[in-house]
This record gives structure tokens, C-alpha cells and sequence, in this order.
């Protein structure tokens, strides 16, 4: 008989581009592959589970978590475990990664790092009747306890790997307690901005270690993280196959963590072939380190509509000493000013609730986001201290009460005043902001920031975005109007969730 493998995303969203390249690398080795994308689980679901299981009857179930997804993933795998105890359970992700032990109590086996070869290793393994434990990065138990394998070397050949599919083949959704087929219609409510907004990989790895980031623990496990780039060609044909299959795709979402550290050859190739072959706006990511003019200009006529850039703390002693930060402010502000005068919408991160903040730092972050030219919208993150990032190590060592990063949500940050008066530093006037800061100690003070606030996100907020929308599109107003009907419903989501 045949051995089925499931892969399980408990993301609340079909964007799920590291368990979609695994499922395209088993269907390319002919391995019949299932996606089972689980947004919400409840115990009410779990009947509809056992019903389909019971039906597909997979061999391997293999889950892909980010940390916010443990939960889900712990009480899936221990109700699979009682009800099907034949069928193998398998974690791999960011989480398993960084927390191998722990997430043994719920697995038969973890996968740590990039396992696109490892886990199409251990699928024919399993099929075969052979055994598994030698094959790296592979955790397992033994009568010795749990055993941790060697990482296999880091994928240099990115262009060898197929595509992740926009919408993937053999893919099955749980949807008003039913798992069925997942549909177009399913797969536009399902997807972030209605499957509009196509996200592509072109690099893995990043250049920096921050101490609150995924990478500083990645650098543990293999040492400084190796930047590997696919090929101009690659990354086009992706793009353009997509866009050929979803004419109606509005943005090409670049989820690099610096798409700018490219050379100026390679930039110009995609910019060139970009502008001929895909024809779409685009979204990246930048440091303010790598970010020049001759890149953004490069990427502005080819199409590059949004830019996202960390500050994270205009505290240079936060940035350098916690957050191992080491790009000045200076330079950020710099970085900003290229960003605006090319028509390019910028859209900030800040990291707020950091306990080894003074007051001071606070402000010292409020005073550099007044020094950045408007409009800009902030995402600003309560910080998480995710187990095996530096930051969570330094916490643990000096014996700080820190929130549980498994059941924290990080896009809530606490309504303290220097964090509402973060949030509005875009939207008001800086000589208003700077005399809420100077006066923060007043009862007129913090009068005013709440009877402010809420009329400020709700009207101001949706003002400067229409601002930046418009700038984007070189202030055409159609392009605006229907970009904006298109994202409305995630975009006020988004708003609403940030209050």
C-alpha cells in the first residue's frame, strides 16, 4: 500500500511558504502529498479530524510551526496520537528548530533547520522499511534519551528547488468544522489580501544576528548565517509563472529579510527583466546599512511600490548592546528620506514593552521617529522573547519575569503613554508630540493622549495610508481607489487588531 504523507500548517493564513516548498519538493519525487491548512482548531473539530484521517489514512504527518502555532500543534498531535497511534508524527519549522527537546514530549521525530532534502530522505525511508536515524538534522528518541543528529550543510543551490505553489495542488482546508477541498472562493478568504498579494523567497539567510530574531538563533546552530541568492532567471520565471496562472495578482510580496543585499548587477538584471516580463508592483524588505539611491531608483522604475525597514529602537545603546543592532540612527533617518523622495510608501518597525528600556530610551526612539520625513506608517511589536534567540538566553541569565513568548501576542503592545504616544508620533504635529513627552508626568497630559488616540488611529492612520498609497502609484488615483478595494478587508483587520 501506498504511504500518504499530510503536512499541517496551523498559520491562520494560506501563506505558508516554507511548508509549500517542502510539499512542491515531494510531489516533484513523486510522493503523494497532502496540505491540511487548520486556521482555527477547536476541540469541536477534532470528529471531522478523526473522520478524515481515518478516510486518507496518511502514513506521516508532518507539521510546520512558528512558536504562536505550539499549542495548536501540541493538542493536534496528542489527539492523533491517541486515536491513530500507527501514524508517525513529525515537526519541522522555526519552533522545533530552536526548542527540539520540548517539542519531542509531542512528536515521534523533529526535523531542526532547512529540511527540504531530509525530510524527502526520511519519507522514502519510511516507505522502504528502513531506518531513520542516521539521516541529519533529524532528532529522534533511543533508550539513551533524546538524540540530536549533525545539520546537514545549508542548500547553496536555491534554483534547484521547485517553486512553492500560489495556491497548491492536493491541498485540503478545515473550514466550518469540515476538512474539505480547498476551492478558489476558500482560497481568497483563506489567503492574505484574497490571494492578491503573491509572496516569493529569493535569499535565505540573513547577514545580521539581531538577539531578538530567528537568525541569532539560526547562527548558534550553524554559525554566522550565508546569505545564498537564486539567479535573476529563477526568480523571474517564478514571478512570471504566478502571474500567468493569477492575472489578478496586485503585488509581488518579497519576503527576503534584506532583498537589497544583492550587488548592483544582479539588481539590474532583475530590475530590467522585472519591468519586461512581470509587469507588477512589488513590495521588499531593507536594512538601512544596505539601502542606496541607485538601488531604490533601479527598483522604483521597475516597479517597487512599498519598502519595509526596521528602527526598532532610536535608542543607540538598546540597539547596540540588547538588540545587537549596529546601524546608526543617523543612517536610518538617511535611509528614509531616499525612501520618500523616489515615491516609495515606507512602512517602519519598532519594537515596544522591552524591560531593559529606561524611560529615556523611550523617548530617545519617539525623538528619532519625529526626524523621519511624512507620510510613513510604524508596525510596531511588543517584544517576544522566543526560546533560542539571544535576547531569551540574556533574560533567563539575568533572571527577568518575562511573558510566555508561546502565548504572547506580539502585535499587541501594552496601552502604556510612551507607547500611544509612539503610535500617534506619525500622525500629529512634532510639536505636539514633543510637548505630550515633555509634560508626560501632567493629568492634562495623559488626558489628552486618550481622548486623542482612538479618533487618531481610527481617522489619521487611514488618511496617512491613503497618502502613501497614492504616493506609491506616482498619485494615480485609480490605481489607489483599486488597491485599496482590494485590501480593505485585511487592512482594516489590521488596523482594528493594533488599537
Amino acid at each position: 500500500m501506498e504511504n500518504k504523507t499530510l503536512l499541517v500548517s496551523f498559520q491562520n493564513n494560506t501563506d505558508t511558504i516554507g511548508l509549500k516548498y517542502i510539499h512542491s519538493y515531494l510531489i516533484k519525487n513523486n510522493i503523494n502529498s497532502h496540505i491540511l491548512f487548520i486556521p482555527q482548531l477547536n476541540k469541536k473539530d477534532f470528529l471531522s479530524i478523526k473522520k478524515f484521517l481515518k478516510s486518507y489514512e496518511p502514513k506521516i504527518i508532518g507539521i510546520s510551526l512558528m512558536s504562536p502555532e505550539f499549542f495548536n500543534a501540541k493538542e493536534f498531535s496528542l489527539y492523533v496520537k491517541k486515536n491513530f497511534p500507527e501514524i508517525i508524527i513529525v515537526w519541522g519549522g522555526i519552533h522545533p528548530t530552536v526548542d527540539p527537546k520540548e517539542c519531542m514530549k509531542y512528536a515521534d521525530y523533529v526535523f531542526m533547520g532547512e529540511s527540504e532534502h531530509a525530510y524527502l530522505e526520511f519519507v522514502n525511508a519510511i516507505s522502504r522499511n528502513k531506518p531513520v536515524n542516521g539521516i541529519l538534522n533529524l532528532v529522534y528518541k533511543s533508550s539513551e534519551g533524546i538524540n540530536i543528529n549533525k545539520l546537514r550543510p545549508f542548500n547553496e543551490n536555491l534554483d534547484d528547488l521547485p517553486f512553492p505553489e500560489h495556491f497548491p495542488q492536493k491541498s485540503l482546508i478545515l473550514h466550518n468544522g469540515k476538512i474539505i477541498k480547498l476551492s478558489k472562493s476558500l482560497f481568497k478568504k483563506y489567503t492574505r489580501y484574497s490571494g492578491k498579494f503573491y509572496s516569493i523567497t529569493t535569499t535565505r539567510g540573513c547577514p545580521f544576528s539581531c538577539a531578538y530574531c530567528c537568525n541569532s538563533a539560526f547562527s548558534k546552530l550553524y554559525g554566522l548565517s550565508k546569505v545564498r541568492k537564486r539567479s535573476v532567471k529563477n526568480v523571474i520565471e517564478e514571478m512570471r509563472l504566478a502571474t500567468k496562472i493569477f492575472p489578478d495578482i496586485f503585488y509581488i510580496n518579497i519576503q527576503d529579510d534584506n532583498f537589497f543585499s544583492y550587488d548592483i548587477q544582479w539588481m539590474k538584471a532583475f530590475a530590467e527583466k522585472f519591468k519586461r516580463e512581470v509587469k507588477k508592483n512589488f513590495v521588499c524588505r531593507s536594512t538601512p546599512a544596505h539601502l542606496t539611491e541607485e538601488k531604490i531608483s533601479l527598483l522604483k522604475k521597475a516597479g517597487l511600490s512599498w519598502i519595509f525597514m526596521g528602527l526598532q529602537s532610536g535608542s543607540p545603546r538598546i540597539n547596540k548592546e540588547i538588540y545587537k543592532r549596529f546601524v546608526p540612527n543617523e543612517k536610518f533617518i538617511e535611509a528614509t528620506k531616499i525612501v520618500l523622495k523616489n515615491n516609495i510608501a515606507g512602512y517602519y518597525d519598532v519594537i515596544l514593552d522591552n524591560p531593559y528600556e529606561t524611560e529615556q530610551d523611550k523617548i530617545e526612539t519617539i525623538n528619532v521617529i519625529l526626524e523621519i520625513p511624512k507620510p510613513f506608517v510604524m508596525q510596531l511589536f511588543s517584544l517576544c522573547f522566543y526560546q533560542g534567540t539571544e535576547i531569551h538566553d540574556r533574560a533567563l541569565k539575568d533572571n527577568l519575569i518575562i511573558e510566555n513568548p508561546l502565548e504572547k501576542n506580539y502585535e499587541k503592545f501594552k496601552p502604556t503613554y510612551l507607547n500611544k504616544v509612539t503610535r500617534l508620533s506619525p500622525l500629529l504635529p512634532k510639536l505636539f508630540i514633543e510637548l505630550l513627552v515633555k509634560n508626560r508626568k501632567s493629568q492634562w497630559a495623559k488626558i489628552s493622549v486618550n481622548l486623542i488616540y482612538l479618533p487618531s488611529v481610527l481617522i489619521l492612520e487611514p488618511v496617512a495610508w491613503f497618502r502613501l498609497i497614492l504616493i506609491s502609484f506616482d498619485y494615480n488615483v485609480f490605481t489607489t481607489v483599486k488597491m485599496i478595494s482590494a485590501f480593505f478587508k485585511t487592512g482594516f483587520s489590521k488596523l482594528i487588531l493594533r488599537k
